[in-house]
């Protein structure tokens, strides 16, 4: 096999059709020796959770279980396809994390997402992870439809 062009690849997940894709897409990718090393990243939203609140701790234990059920998920398809990656999980705001990750790692050459086509007034008033990571970091980023 040639040598591959990425070494290591980000792959952000989450529940949706556009990271499935973005899987299929690593996929390929790994198969055709494109890329060498995956990692999967699952940020779970605590935006929502309120801390001072007494059931918060519930709300957080389902957040981060349900970051583990799609990490699973996407973890079985790489497997069935012979392909290793690491899993990593993290609760906040996806966008910083997704930045904080590739910046305190120093070692990513790629990151390969999904994109969930906001309608522009969703893009205007919430953002897109998706167009925040684009912007601010200095690897290629993989958009996939």
């Amino acid at each position: 096999m040639n040598q591959s062009i990425f070494h290591k690849v980000l792959l952000p997940v989450d529940d949706s059709p556009q990271s499935e894709n973005a899987v299929q897409k690593a996929i390929e990718l790994y198969q055709a020796g494109i890329i060498e090393n995956l990692v999967l990243f699952n940020v779970y939203n605590t935006g929502n959770v309120d801390i001072t609140k007494l059931h918060s701790s519930e709300k957080l234990d389902e957040l981060r279980a349900e970051s583990l059920k799609i990490l699973e998920k996407y973890e079985k398809i790489l497997s069935e396809n012979n392909i290793p990656c690491t899993v990593k999980k993290a609760g906040g705001d996806p966008a910083a994390l997704i930045l904080d990750l590739i910046e305190n790692d120093g070692q990513f050459d790629l990151i390969i997402m999904g994109s969930r086509r906001l309608n522009k007034f969703q893009e205007l008033a919430f953002g897109s992870v998706t167009d925040k990571v684009t912007r601010l970091v200095s690897i290629p980023v993989l958009v996939i439809k």
